[in-house]
């Protein structure tokens, strides 16, 4: 394809033998490789991947070089030799280099921790997704291009070395080092190689071996002392693994899984084959101190990780554009795997909050991009790792399984798996596998998904009894549709409801045109709703009277499903943003939830309260202290009916609804839960009485004691309890807390702190996070960005995901032409090539909010009136 940086094909790899001497005191490598070639053509030059990496010799069958060059640029390094080598032939490339182990969390890197002993100790470890192979050795660093691999690495004897394979022999070597060999992988492409060394413990258990020839066995790997806070992920990934081999009836191919909790790590984990590498909040949960939060995320992040397994690294894409095969199916299938082995999590109506909405609020901006972007660069690769390759593309899939039932998605999956075996594949390959299995031209309606920008709002109207109008066009949250946005009619699956007995021929009414007409028969009820279980990807924007028809309802108990009233808040809540509706429609349809007590569904209506407090946050006071008394006012009873205690064996959800609740109605300044926040806390700190704080409502603590009157006091006894933490996961809970403070100084503080020695570099997005959240600080912090933009660049250039998330959280919050303006002068004179699609996004953000407040701020104003929550106007 045009424009893609891609090697030449004049030789082809197909074994690398690999050998890597790392240096844990000075942070160098040492590296020594004979790859195995194909000559597809008579050449003299080698061009292949190269990055920070020093070559010393190379020779072609014994040949040395003639000429070593670089190319910074494109990240190559050619060699050059005396004379050609012949079409059809092999040859073998010997080639000894050296290299950094940077604090980059990226390429082969290191690690730092503090052991039992207070000692610092650093390992070793790769991160090599999506173009960083080639920093830890010269390699064809394209996933298309596979071999296999024998890696050897020598490391100090005491301690443990890893790769993707299983240990094949061991043995001394001088200066008290040892010599580890792995096995030959299978054939895989260069960015799922790993292999890490450290001092590190381990626990293990087998899979049950019904679905493999058997058992495999899976061990969990962290520094020692903590090992065994991965249980719980053991535990699900020997499920996990199970359940994937069954679904797919693939056998898992590799001999062992090994899962490892690195202390620095700039994703959330990465798929490696056979190695997988988390970070140590998404690997690590102690039941007795961890956050039950975080059990959910460990839990989904392990399925994930060994969704990949088979979708990517088994049947790999064949280029970047294709990523969302790799992260949208295993984001989907991931789910699937945790609604089997946790059914009462209720996880696919939590994925309509968790993913569903968090694609449609990515792709509702003009500067989204479609499922399958073209990537040429590789700067371009790390900025498509959003919520459109993952939720955009899981939600396509789930929405195509309800469709076509998840059975036959599945056998259409396994046609797909067994016809790409260790090769590569585009979506096309899997349309035509899912047509097959369906009898479907699924590629004919499902291409505009993932090709095209965006997704439809779909305007129903009301014409007549038992008749409604359906009109698609282009869903943006600006509202400023024009008609060159609009010229995409996509294919809807409207899952339309009468109530329980639904014929069937309404059920499955499909819109492939821009406008269509539905009668319905004669029902009792005048009821009707679109997106049944919300598993359509569009928006419905009904006539007022319908939507106070669906509040109704809601607050009469008939519509039970929890998706669909998730459906209607959210629907309404973005309606509301964009302009199609109004932020007083919205109001009053949440003002019918005040007997809601479903976890899920509050998340929902929280985020989109949320937002609205968020956008208004400089608005006149008591038109926001209005809105926080609204806030209250819906969530203050089921608080105080929960209570702050939490019973033994209570169902997850439950336990999720009072931490978050308490939370709610606590920083919304509840008096009551703000003075029992307090007199936690201050047993808590004072008195060293853990018991009056259970780790599930820590955080919320935190924040809410800050927020309400903590000052200088309670922000050093809160970092003292960051300090002493004995989990990652209660760290972050005091990281995001810390961004509370009211007062300026301790807003600077908290900003210091951020990038100081004491908080990871991967961390900082915590920092910032509760930060941005915080309406006193979000300046500042915008401020504080542009004042340190050197060391933010510095230390997070390379790690291009972070820049991102740094950007977007330090200005995605304003809402004024000002602040849009002063963003734009900033990075006026600066190269934005690697994080433009961050810094359009967050801009198209501001500007979202601007318009918003300027169209609805009087609509805000006199709804608060009407209903009691303004006051001293």
């Amino acid at each position: 394809m045009v424009g893609r940086q891609t090697l030449p094909t004049n030789v082809r790899p197909f074994h690398y033998d690999l050998t890597l001497t790392p240096d844990l005191e000075d942070f160098t490598f040492k590296g020594s490789e004979s790859i195995t070639l194909n000559i597809n053509e008579n050449t003299k030059t080698i061009t292949l991947n190269a990055n920070q990496i020093e070559v010393q010799t190379a020779k072609l069958n014994s040949i040395d070089s003639s000429d070593i060059s670089y190319d910074d640029k494109k990240q190559t390094v050619t060699f050059t030799f005396p004379s050609e080598v012949q079409a059809g032939t092999l040859a073998v490339l010997h080639i000894d280099f050296t290299g950094i182990i940077n604090d980059k969390m990226n390429g082969f890197y290191r690690s730092s921790y503090t052991d039992a002993s207070g000692n610092q100790k650093y390992l070793a470890t790769t991160q090599f997704e999506a173009t960083d192979a080639r920093r830890a050795f010269p390699c064809w660093d394209e996933p298309a291009i596979k071999a296999t691999f024998n890696i050897t690495l020598i490391v100090p004897s005491d301690l443990v070395a890893l790769s993707n394979m299983n240990v094949i022999s061991e043995k001394p070597v001088e200066n008290n080092k040892k010599e580890v060999k792995f096995s030959q992988t299978p054939i895989m492409s260069t960015y799922l190689v790993a292999f890490l060394t450290g001092d590190l413990a381990y626990i293990e258990r087998y899979t049950t071996g019904e679905f493999n020839e058997k058992p495999v066995l899976i061990r969990v790997y962290a520094i020692k002392g903590s090992e065994t806070q991965g249980a719980f992920a053991l535990d699900v990934a020997t499920k996990a693994l199970d359940h994937f081999s069954r679904i797919f009836e693939i056998q898992y191919p590799l001999p062992k899984l090994d899962m490892v909790a690195i202390p620095d790590f700039e994703a959330g984990a990465m798929e490696n084959w056979g190695l997988v590498t988390y970070r140590t909040a998404a690997i690590l949960f102690d039941p007795k101190a961890s956050d039950a939060r975080f059990k959910q995320r460990v839990a989904y992040t392990v399925a994930h990780e060994l969704a990949h397994q088979w979708f990517g690294n088994l049947v790999t894409m064949e280029w970047w554009d294709h990523l969302w095969l790799n992260e949208g199916f295993a984001t989907w299938v991931g789910y699937l795997a945790i609604d089997e082995i946790f059914p009462d999590w209720d996880i696919w109506t939590q994925f309509v909050v968790e993913g569903l909405q968090l694609g449609l609020k990515l792709d509702s901006l003009r500067s989204s991009h479609p499922i399958e972007v073209p990537v040429n660069d590789p700067g371009e690769i790390y900025q498509i790792f959003d919520s459109i390759s993952y939720y955009k593309g899981a939600s396509v899939i789930r929405m195509l399984s309800s469709y076509l039932g998840v059975d036959v998605l599945l056998a259409g999956v396994r046609r797909y798996l067994n016809a790409h075996l260790y090769g590569n594949a585009s979506t096309d390959d899997l349309w035509e596998s899912l047509s097959k299995e369906s009898g479907y031209d699924v590629g004919n309606f499902m291409t505009g998904w993932t090709r095209k920008i965006g997704y439809p709002v779909l305007n129903v109207t009301e014409p007549q009894p038992n008749t409604i109008h359906i009109k698609q066009t282009r869903f943006l949250s600006t509202g400023d549709v024009a008609p060159e946005d609009d010229t995409t009619i996509w294919w809807v699956p409207l899952g339309i409801t009468l109530g329980k007995s639904t014929p069937a021929n309404i059920k499955s009414q499909v819109l492939t045109t821009k406008e269509a007409e539905i009668t319905f028969p004669q029902v009792e009820s005048d009821f009707f709703k679109l997106d049944t279980h919300e598993v359509g990807i569009f928006r419905v924007n009904y006539i007022p009277e319908r939507l106070k028809k669906l509040g109704k309802s809601v607050k009469n108990g008939e519509l039970t499903n929890i998706s669909d009233r998730v459906g209607i808040v959210a629907d309404a809540g973005a309606l509301a943003v964009s302009g199609y509706g109004k932020t007083s429609g919205f109001l009053n349809l949440v003002n019918e939830f005040g007997n809601e007590d479903q976890y899920i569904v509050w998340v929902e209506m929280n985020t989109r309260i949320a937002d609205i407090v968020s956008v208004w946050f400089e608005q006149p006071e008591p038109i926001y202290q209005g809105l926080l008394s609204f806030q209250r006012n819906l969530s203050s009873k089921l608080a105080h009916r929960l209570g702050w205690e939490y019973p033994e064996n209570e169902d997850y959800l439950t336990t999720m609804l009072r931490s978050f609740i308490i939370k709610v109605a606590g920083k919304a300044g509840d008096p009551e839960i703000v003075k029992e926040a307090k007199r936690r806390f201050e047993l808590f700190t004072e008195k060293n009485d853990q018991s009056v704080l259970h780790p599930n409502i820590r955080g919320a603590v935190f924040e809410i004691v800050l927020r309400h009157g903590g000052g200088e006091k309670e922000f050093e006894a809160i970092l003292n309890i960051f300090r002493n933490s004995p989990t990652a996961d209660q760290q972050i809970c005091v990281l995001v807390a810390l961004g509370s403070v009211q007062q300026p100084e301790l807003i600077q503080r908290a900003l210091e702190f951020s990038i100081s020695p004491e908080v990871r570099h991967q961390d900082v997005i915590y920092s910032l996070s509760g930060l941005q959240i915080n309406r006193k600080a979000r300046k500042p912090l915008w401020d504080f960005i542009k004042q340190n933009w050197d060391l933010f660049e510095g230390r997070y250039a390379k790690s291009l995901s972070l820049f991102g998330h740094i950007i977007k959280c330090a200005i995605e919050s304003l809402s004024s032409d000002e602040a849009a303006n002063d963003v734009e002068k900033f990075f006026a004179n600066k190269d934005t090539k690697a994080y433009a699609r961050s810094l359009e996004q967050s801009l198209e953000n501001i500007r979202k909010n601007t318009a918003w407040l300027k169209r609805d701020a009087k609509d805000v104003e006199e709804w608060l009136a009407a209903n009691g929550y303004l006051k001293n106007v």
